[in-house]
């Protein structure tokens, strides 16, 4: 089946908010730094020149096969799917906030927190760092405020501080939100779930800080090789520990908020390597199973898949995909050299939905610059699932590069 449905200029918000995921430490004062610095410039120049059509990005991803996890099948016809590198863990950037929404579906639906539940908004805006996040907690911020949602006493319904971390990729409320939702729920969550190759979600805030912060006193790449050396639950306690410290002590936060927005803080090869050695990861084929099972009603219960729903199909707005599709359920991620996506997607004349998991990893600085301003990643994944010759061509140079798990 082949449908012509991609009104591209029409959805080009809806793709930019998809993308907008606040797990880089980048903001266009930085990206301006780096631009100076010819070296990083051009990393993989020849490529970002190219990367104008879902085909370009197909030869993309065949050239750097070791860098790139794809899953996307029709539910219940997994035996013609694409699963390349299905099975490699990758970092997984915002995407992981699936899992904090799972949680917190769980929570809501059992009782043991309310949804309506009024939180005061400085309770969430002690976990924002400026410049972090592409301004998505004051954007998020200033849209509940226009739309009425955050009242004279500046409180907020818990419900909307979800949305902020759904539709915005707001960092601020999703930290709120697992210390909310609590450590160990959250880990346990998995278990439940019987998701074996998937780390917990960590607090975000403390994983910027674990990268640097004003009272480190070794390199990166000193500390880098420390972590490396930990167990992951001793990284995830230095990352809670260094997220209490935030949250707790003024002093510390002014003085890592300073650090962080001067020229000491991190440059784009030093957060590349961060980022890729210390993100919680998972697997694309993990990923899909997890957004099948959203749509198909079967992660933890029917009443939590609804409440997962209605934050995962903010796209379904858009009067485009209301008149193309059934359902459009989506949450994307990027940091420094990585590229994240994990999709549902339910057009209006095919039988079954299908899904969607793009994990990319290592990409160079130029390319993932390029791919942050024209989200070439989400043009690929909407034609690979709705242009059925499109994807048999992905499948076929796919499978002939004989890398992929099938």
């Amino acid at each position: 089946m082949s449908l012509n449905f991609v009104k591209y200029w029409e959805l080009g918000i809806g793709f930019l908010l998809l993308s907008v995921t606040g797990l880089a430490i980048w903001q266009w004062q930085t990206i301006s730094r780096i631009l100076d610095i010819f070296s990083v410039l051009s990393e993989g120049k020849e490529w970002s020149s190219r990367l104008k059509t879902p085909e370009d990005l197909l030869a993309y991803i065949t050239a750097h096969a070791n860098d790139v996890s794809l899953v996307a099948y029709e539910i219940g016809n997994y035996a013609n799917g694409i699963f390349f590198n299905a099975d490699k863990k990758r970092p997984l950037a915002s995407t992981i906030k699936i899992l904090v929404l799972a949680e917190y579906a769980r929570q809501v639906e059992q009782g043991i927190l309310l949804a309506d539940e009024l939180v005061n908004l400085y309770d969430i805006d002690i976990y924002y760092l400026p410049g972090t996040d592409g301004n998505a907690h004051p954007n998020a911020v200033k849209e509940l405020r226009t739309k009425g949602y955050i009242n004279t006493a500046n409180q907020i319904e818990l419900r909307h501080i979800t949305w902020a971390m759904i539709r915005y990729s707001d960092n601020a409320a999703t930290d709120y939100l697992i210390e909310r939702l609590q450590r160990k729920n959250i880990e346990n969550l998995l278990v439940k779930l019987s998701i074996e190759n998937q780390d917990a979600p960590l607090p975000i805030i403390g994983q910027f800080l674990s990268w640097s912060n004003h009272k480190f006193a070794n390199t990166a790449s000193e500390r880098l090789q420390i972590y490396q050396a930990m167990q992951p639950q001793e990284y995830a306690d230095e990352v809670y520990h260094l997220t209490d410290m935030w949250r707790c002590y003024q002093e510390f936060r002014s003085q890592a908020t300073k650090y962080i927005k001067s020229k000491k803080w991190l440059g784009f090869p030093e957060q590349k390597a961060m980022a890729q050695a210390l993100n919680c990861s998972g697997t694309a084929r993990e990923y899909a199973q997890i957004m099948e099972k959203i749509y198909s009603g079967l992660l933890i219960s029917q009443g939590a898949v609804k409440i997962m729903r209605e934050y995962l199909e903010w796209a379904m707005e858009f009067p485009s995909n209301q008149q193309e599709l059934d359902a459009f359920g989506a949450k994307g991620g990027s940091l420094a050299g990585i590229v994240t996506e994990a999709w549902y997607v339910k057009p209006k004349n095919a039988k079954n939905a299908r899904v969607f998991a793009l994990f990319l990893e290592n990409l160079p600085a130029a390319v993932w610059l390029h791919m942050m301003q024209n989200y070439i990643q989400q043009e690929f994944g909407y034609q690979l699932l709705v242009d059925e010759k499109f994807f048999d061509l992905v499948r076929q140079r796919l499978s002939v590069k004989g890398t992929g798990d099938w």
